[in-house]
């Protein structure tokens, strides 16, 4: 279970900071699960079509998810500045 702060405010007092931060986390977490996946797919000898499939799309999925976290680390370096 997902624990979230009500009523938190960032630094800049909107509660954006604590949004971000969940969604970071989320995003991190997200990512850890699916390399641990990735992982496991890569020590087969051979994949079966839906393992293909499966691997592909998580390949898409942790792309997506680094390029999110990098926007959301971009946009808290703009909000420190």
């Amino acid at each position: 279970m997902e624990k979230t702060r009500v009523g938190a405010k960032s630094a800049n007092g909107d509660g954006t900071g604590t949004q971000m931060d969940g969604e970071r986390a989320r995003l991190k977490a997200r990512h850890d699960e699916i390399e641990k996946r990735l992982v496991e797919l890569e020590r087969h000898l051979s994949l079966t079509p839906d393992e293909q499939v499966e691997r592909s799309q998580l390949k898409k999925e942790k792309l997506r998810a680094k390029d999110r976290l990098a926007q959301l680390q971009a946009e808290a370096a703009r909000q420190a500045s």
